[in-house]
């Protein structure tokens, strides 16, 4: 992929989302004076160009750098560095409740509190599962039940009972638990992750694929 690439096929409405760009310092969103802007047309097409801007944060005084471009079909995308190290929140077309979930695990992660990350997690991958139609009395059987309608392949299947046995083990402790493995709360998580990208982000970008193709 190449940096002309950003806002092609992807991205977000009405222009750089200001709103959603925390200061890597100090994690105060939406805040900023424009130090200094610089653009570079893409060479042989007159219609593309990268935007450089530097952003000095209004609360701490910190820099930070953006770089972003708008795409044919008018979506804009962009990436900053640095970026603040905590999760604030979750993207835009995620279900807000499940988003929650999500940003308390990622959190949760960060603050090295693997047992509380274990369970975010496994509460979450219950929530999506719910918000999908998922039938059953528990979360063993809400997960076979996605993957028998085939809204969720084998692998993820697998990858989901995993999470419901971690999670488990910190909703019913037993005495002299030793809570979750740190490596392991990381691969929930992650897991976590790559189920959201699944079920929300890959449907989000083909419809706007398919809105671009008008």
């Amino acid at each position: 992929m190449s940096w002309w690439d950003l806002g092609e096929g992807r991205g977000y409405r009405n222009g750089l989302p200001m709103h959603q760009i925390a200061c890597a310092f100090c994690g105060v969103a939406d805040n900023f004076e424009k130090v200094q802007h610089n653009e570079r047309k893409k060479p042989g097409d007159d219609h593309k160009k990268l935007n450089y801007d530097t952003l000095k944060c209004g609360q701490c005084g910190n820099l930070m750098f953006v770089l972003w471009s708008t795409g044919r079909s008018g979506l804009t995308d962009y990436q900053m560095l640095p970026w603040h190290r905590s999760t604030k929140r979750h993207p835009e077309h995620w279900p807000p409740d499940i988003g929650r979930y999500w940003v308390e695990a990622k959190r949760s992660i960060e603050a090295e509190n693997w047992t509380a990350a274990a369970l975010m997690a496994r509460s979450a991958v219950q929530l999506v599962l719910r918000a999908n139609g998922a039938k059953g009395s528990n979360l063993k059987q809400e997960i076979d039940d996605l993957a028998e309608k085939g809204l969720i392949i084998p692998m993820i299947k697998d990858w989901a009972h995993e999470v419901r046995e971690l999670g488990n083990e910190g909703t019913h402790p037993q005495p002299g638990t030793t809570g979750t493995d740190q490596r392991d709360a990381r691969d929930v998580v992650e897991f976590l992750s790559f189920l959201m990208q699944v079920i929300y982000d890959l449907p989000h970008s083909i419809a706007q694929f398919r809105a671009r193709k008008g």
